[in-house]
């Protein structure tokens, strides 16, 4: 259940995807006595809705389950501290959504959820990789060759332009922050339904590509085809090389610790980064200057996956088209 925070008189409705009935008004000619506090307040904190927040809630329970079976021991300092955030931003959307602050409220909820998703998952898909199934690096390298594609001659080719590869790196590495931008521009312009919708697309994708991820794990392109010449900055191959240690740690059992600061993204197919370029770039899309810079700069992410994040080709691709496919499917 959700707000419709795009009404020009701020009004609110317990489902917020459609105009506001006389029931869910708030003004002179609607008392508190017929809405009550409790319905407000639930609606303040439900969206993207109830389903979503459950499943994040549920995978934290099932992070909990794993954790303790495989034996690893949970630092906690991070963990209570994006807890602690997820409980102020939280009590903010509570506060703005009492003063009827929609953009401030929209912030603070979508800041809320994808906190809490995105922690959840990031522990769901390091437990994904502790069955240690056979990696598919080779089978992966052969699709990419027999799609026309020399990925040891791309990689090398980069190593001998690294302005380009810079370039490509920073493009990589905007990523993560451009959720942020989505976050604020979408509710600064009070396009609360594209947030949520994001929000959704967002949990579903990178839900599946850890399920994937589990049955197809791979070590990457640096990794497995041993190129000899590579990218030296840090920058240029941290999304490549960083994840290896704890790959191996957790595939042979002496992985025995886990502190979210040092959670690296081990999914190599389908490529995560491909998949939220895309719906990142359908975010900010219909708005004006920022939609057609978002595109080109999430087109370069996509390009940019194989060098900075060691990705195939096919890794690429799938991510790409697992995004655009939640994307078309939407309404359901």
């Amino acid at each position: 259940m959700l707000l419709d925070e795009n009404c020009a008189a701020g009004v609110q409705t317990l489902r917020g995807e459609g105009p506001a009935s006389p029931r869910g008004m708030v003004g002179p000619h609607r008392t508190d006595r017929a809405v009550g506090v409790h319905p407000r307040l639930t609606a303040g904190i439900a969206a993207p809705g109830r389903a979503y927040w459950g499943f994040a809630a549920a995978i934290g329970a099932l992070d909990g389950i794993g954790l303790a079976w495989a034996g690893i021991v949970v630092e906690p300092t991070g963990f209570l501290a994006a807890f602690g955030a997820i409980l102020l931003l939280l009590g903010a959307a509570l506060l703005c959504s009492l003063i009827r602050e929609p953009k401030l409220r929209a912030m603070a909820l979508a800041s809320a959820y994808l906190l809490a998703v995105t922690t959840a998952l990031a522990v769901l898909h390091i437990l994904a990789a502790l069955p240690a199934l056979p990696l598919a690096d080779d089978a992966l390298a052969s699709i990419e060759r027999a799609l026309g594609f020399d990925g040891p001659a791309y990689l090398a080719f980069l190593a001998e332009h690294p302005d380009l590869t810079r370039l490509l790196a920073l493009a990589y590495h905007s990523s993560g922050p451009q959720i942020g931008l989505v976050v604020i521009v979408l509710s600064a312009c009070g396009r609360t339904t594209r947030l949520w919708t994001f929000a959704r697309l967002f949990t579903l994708t990178l839900s599946a590509c850890i399920l994937v991820s589990a049955f197809v794990p791979a070590a990457g392109t640096y990794a497995a085809a041993a190129v000899e010449a590579r990218p030296t900055g840090e920058m240029e191959t941290v999304g490549a090389l960083w994840h290896l240690e704890a790959l191996r740690a957790l595939r042979e059992g002496h992985f025995h610790s886990l502190a979210l600061s040092e959670i690296r993204g081990l999914v190599t197919f389908p490529s995560f980064h491909a998949s939220l370029a895309v719906l990142t770039g359908w975010a900010l899309m219909p708005l004006p200057v920022i939609g057609p810079l978002a595109l080109l700069l999430n087109a370069a992410i996509i390009v940019a996956a194989i060098g900075a994040g060691g990705h195939y080709l096919p890794d690429v691709m799938a991510g790409a088209g697992l995004a655009f496919a939640f994307v078309a499917s939407r309404s359901r």
